[in-house]
């Protein structure tokens, strides 16, 4: 028994040191393996994946059609990164920085077709930093505008023409309106219709845009402009608070893109 035992033992050791080796080899093929198959899943993440959700843009339609919740249809994307983003729209390639961007969506290869987002705070068009980030505003669905501008340039256009621009508001001030324009002040002339209709000569050519009512709770208003890309057009949101400085926002919003337009 003693001899059956010893067999046993000396038998049991070395078999048990041969697989525990085969066990460890397979052990260390295996986590190699592994370890190489989650390097190439990252590798595939970071690069067709990238973790800023802006520039993996899904359009309103997707979200609708996989049934997003109604927070995140409206859902923007702020960052206080500060690297710039390269974008192609119109005859000009634009390099923003990504704290100034809240949408992008160049789904087409036509850079016409491009449209993206810009939120900045008056008075100095401040983008987002971690000093002011409080102040931006998710919408103006929340309560308001307050200090933001919200600039959205659109392709899928032509620029607009604004002889036509000053037609159809004369034409709307008529139909919907007191039928006139009025001096109110800084130059401005309003027509009060369904929406304030105002008007400004300016040697840029006549700035239109119109204002909510007053009576209705944070007010804003909608120029719509010239993108200076020889294309498409430019659509600047604010509060109805900044109405007799529109012209000055518009050209110094005009400005800011022009500024990050590639030499």
């Amino acid at each position: 028994m003693a001899e059956f035992g010893r067999r046993q033992y000396y038998t049991t050791s070395i078999s048990s040191g041969a697989e525990t080796s085969d066990r460890m080899k397979w052990l260390v093929c295996g986590a190699v393996a592994i370890a190489l198959i989650a390097g190439s899943f990252l590798s595939y993440k970071m690069l067709y994946q990238p973790a800023d959700p802006l520039l993996k843009h899904e359009s309103f339609a997707e979200k609708l059609e996989r049934h997003a919740s109604r927070e995140e249809l409206w859902q923007n994307y702020p960052s206080l990164d500060e690297r710039t983003i390269p974008i192609a729209f119109g005859d000009k390639i634009y390099k923003i920085p990504r704290n100034y961007l809240v949408d992008l969506d160049r789904s087409s290869a036509d850079p016409k077709e491009t449209a993206f987002e810009i939120y900045v705070l008056l008075p100095n068009l401040e983008p987002r930093t971690a000093n002011n980030a409080a102040r931006f505003a998710k919408g103006p669905f929340y309560g308001g505008y307050g200090d933001q501008v919200n600039a959205r340039i659109r392709g899928g256009q032509k620029e607009l023409d604004w002889s036509e621009r000053r037609l159809l508001w004369n034409r709307r001030c008529q139909e919907k309106g007191s039928g006139v324009f009025l001096m109110v002040e800084s130059g401005y002339q309003l027509c009060e219709a369904d929406s304030d209709l105002f008007l400004k000569d300016t040697p840029e050519g006549p700035l239109v845009f119109a204002c909510e009512k007053v009576t209705i709770k944070s007010p804003d208003c909608t120029i719509a402009d010239l993108t200076g890309a020889g294309w498409g057009v430019l659509t600047l949101g604010f509060s109805r608070k900044y109405v007799y400085q529109a012209d000055e926002i518009r050209k110094r919003f005009r400005s800011l893109l022009d500024s990050f337009a590639e030499d």
